[in-house]
């Protein structure tokens, strides 16, 4: 849905704080490009549903990364434990022979 947003004069451009696009590459992916300088030539005009759809497959996306992410540094965590706990249990073998 358009909004009247306010343009600069010098040269005629939406004035913005951010940007990125979300866009469906040929094979079906979703992806959000954050290099708006990039050509774009899109094979339709976009629907509601595409667009609405095409956001959602870029959060899924996004929180996914965050939680693997997330996972990542647990099991990192959880490997330096049992790494000390192997060294405190070597040493306390060597120590009862």
């Amino acid at each position: 849905m358009p909004i009247d947003i306010p343009t600069t004069a010098a040269d005629d451009g939406l004035r913005v704080r951010t940007a990125f696009l979300v866009v469906q590459h040929e094979n079906g992916e979703w992806e959000a490009v954050a290099d708006t300088t990039q050509r774009v030539t899109p094979d339709h005009v976009p629907t509601v549903i595409e667009m609405k759809f095409g956001a959602s497959e870029v959060v899924s996306d996004i929180e996914a990364s965050k939680q693997a992410a997330i996972t990542a540094h647990q099991l990192m965590a959880m490997t330096a434990q049992m790494q000390q706990a192997a060294a405190h249990q070597s040493l306390a073998d060597k120590l009862k022979l």
